[in-house]
């Protein structure tokens, strides 16, 4: 097997190698693909990208999170009798920063969607409370 020509990735593409990438068994690689990913985030475009997908990843993972939390399955229905829940969110929330920035989070809920934002990056994404299984 030939070796990869990173610099003919696309970001995401840089992106989904770096989430998958083996880095005991492929240091050098996983450093060329942290190399390759540093020079594209130098285009502001691309960057945007790159931060949109470290966002959106991010926000999934707090979806996992979410959905296994005892305290956070729970919350919903502590949020219909009381009103100190209804204006609260769940724990799995608690501590979180921006993974771009660093920033505070605004974290709201719309209509069985969580609403993960941050005013520095201008960066949002929503996540389901509850996703349907088919």
């Amino acid at each position: 097997m030939g070796k990869p020509n990173f610099s003919s990735y696309s970001i995401e593409e840089l992106m989904d190698c770096k989430q998958n990438i083996d880095k005991d068994k492929w240091p050098k690689r996983y450093q060329e693909i942290l190399d390759a990913i540093a020079l594209r985030v130098k285009d502001p475009d691309q960057k945007k990208s790159h931060n949109e997908i470290v966002f959106i990843e991010f926000c999934k993972e707090l979806q996992d999170d979410l959905e296994i939390a005892i305290d956070d399955n729970l919350w919903p229905l502590l949020g219909l009798f009381s009103k100190r829940f209804r204006n609260s969110v769940p724990s799995t929330f608690d501590g979180q920063v921006c993974p771009v920035c660093s920033g505070s989070l605004n974290i709201s809920q719309r209509l069985g969607f969580w609403v993960i934002a941050c005013g520095k990056c201008n960066l949002s994404y929503a996540i389901q409370e509850r996703p349907n299984v088919n």
